[in-house]
């Protein structure tokens, strides 16, 4: 008989760990990005922790929360914009093409 199917076998093999290992690298980064926040805290409680040169009775406790709740309203929140400011060029371009549609609307309304 021949020896043909063997090597099939192997293409196959070698294809469905190529596959497994894309899958889970892919779950990786998914669970990685969907719980960055999550992961960013952790990461600094073990680092904050594991730290040698870190005396953790030489720090000062956290402020109480009603001391928090004073600081926020002494300070107003920023106000967060829409969208980002456009480069220079595009303010350009946009009022070259406000000053064509003004024209436009001029000639057509005489």
């Amino acid at each position: 008989m021949a020896k043909g199917g063997g090597g099939q076998r192997e293409g196959s093999a070698l294809k469905t760990a190529v596959i497994v290992a894309g899958g889970l690298a892919l779950a990786w980064v998914t669970v990685e990005t969907a719980f960055r926040p999550f992961m960013d805290r952790l990461r600094a409680a073990i680092s904050r922790s594991t730290d040698t040169a870190r005396d953790p009775d030489q720090e000062e406790a956290p402020a109480p929360a009603a001391a928090a709740e004073a600081e926020e309203e002494k300070a107003p929140a920023p106000a967060e914009p829409s969208a980002p400011p456009a480069p220079a060029e595009v303010e350009e371009k946009v009022a070259e093409l406000e000053e064509a549609a003004a024209a436009a609307a001029a000639d057509k309304a005489e």
